[in-house]
């Protein structure tokens, strides 16, 4: 599930945004929440720099710029939108690899549009990995997949997941870190932390093994 986060220095400013963004999230039908609305510009770099926050909104003022670029120090994959009054941030918000700029007050017609590409977004980019037509995993989450009678079981940092899609299946849709290591088992490259080829055996994260074939290698 995508992890949104609101910032503005005047969270009432923004609370009819949220309500509207959400509905819109629901209408979407979009594997995604607003988890944090704030003022607090300590707890949003908390949540930046432990990857819990995967879309920031910022309200925008003449501090704002310069602290987007102290967010992008600790992460540099999180995306990033700027609400604000006029344009006269754009030019240098625009160096801090933003996903929108948008001008308030927001129509319904702008938040329709806006959904809609973070809906593409969480599709194509890699990030989030769909399990069926309306659920998404983060793809850094994942540790591996393993082939079930008619289905597929993904084990993540945050427990077990099931979808009817089969391995082979899943497999097709998969950024390049992940690997077949076996005819029942994908795992996740960056999760590995030793291999064992004479027992092939792969050792992964949360002390999970896996068998290999004699064809994988890291």
């Amino acid at each position: 599930m995508l992890s949104i986060a609101l910032y503005s220095d005047n969270i009432e400013s923004i609370s009819l945004l949220q309500k509207k963004f959400e509905c819109e999230l629901l209408k979407q039908r979009v594997d995604a929440k607003i988890n944090t609305i704030t003022n607090d510009k300590e707890q949003i770099e908390k949540l930046i720099k432990i990857k819990e926050i995967d879309f920031l909104i910022l309200d925008t003022n003449s501090h704002s710029i310069e602290y987007a670029k102290k967010l992008r120090k600790y992460n540099k994959d999180f995306y990033l939108m700027f609400l604000s009054n006029d344009y006269s941030y754009l030019k240098a918000a625009l160096t801090t690899k933003i996903f929108d700029y948008l001008i308030k007050p927001i129509s319904p017609v702008i938040i329709h549009d806006l959904v809609s590409r973070i809906k593409d977004e969480i599709n194509e980019s890699g990030m989030f990995i769909n399990i069926n037509k309306w659920q998404s995993v983060k793809a850094s989450e994942i540790i591996y997949m393993e082939k079930s009678i008619n289905r597929t079981v993904i084990t993540t940092t945050n427990g077990n997941l099931s979808c009817t899609k089969t391995l082979d299946k899943m497999e097709d849709s998969l950024p390049k870190n992940f690997a077949r290591c076996h005819r029942s088992f994908i795992i996740n490259k960056d999760k590995i932390v030793s291999l064992d080829r004479k027992n092939k055996e792969v050792y992964l994260d949360k002390n999970i093994v896996c068998p290999v074939n004699d064809k994988f290698y890291i």
